[in-house]
């Protein structure tokens, strides 16, 4: 199928790759189907792009590649919504927010993106660690690059 989107323009999207998140994301309940695109010229970042807003899309990495010891605790039954046994059967994504001034860039450590690939269900979810931010800080970019 094909779908339109604000950023990459129309784009084919196999069904099997459409991800259904119940609840939403939060602040955005009533979008429930998403993709994940790959972000042009870097392999770091991809984008969780609503199949239905073509003007959603959320800049989304690994956190473990940035933060190796990144171990959200989240809750028991949010799992068992998306058919985890536990966290280390999901791909955890976090959301990236990038600013004017891109050394600014933080990533939400705190409302991690949970994906059982397998059911393709999806979540946003709170993660029970105290020391995890909404907006911590991460260096993704140089200076060069902007």
């Amino acid at each position: 199928m094909k779908i339109k989107t604000k950023f990459f323009g129309e784009i084919e999207v196999v069904e099997e790759k459409i991800i259904n998140f119940p609840d939403g994301i939060i602040g955005f309940e009533d979008l429930k189907r998403f993709v994940l695109i790959d972000h042009p010229g870097c392999d770091a970042i991809k984008w969780l792009q609503s199949v239905d807003e073509e003007g959603f899309a959320l800049p989304v990495v690994e956190p473990v590649g940035f933060f190796p010891d990144y171990a959200p605790v989240l809750c028991e039954s949010d799992l068992r919504k998306l058919k985890l046994g536990s966290v280390e059967d999901a791909v955890v994504l976090t959301v990236l927010t990038v600013p004017q001034e891109v050394e600014k860039t933080t990533v939400n450590l705190k409302g991690p993106i949970v994906l059982n690939p397998l059911e393709r269900l999806g979540a946003q979810l709170i993660a029970e660690n105290s020391e995890y931010m909404i907006k911590h800080p991460v260096a993704i970019f140089s200076k060069k690059e902007t």
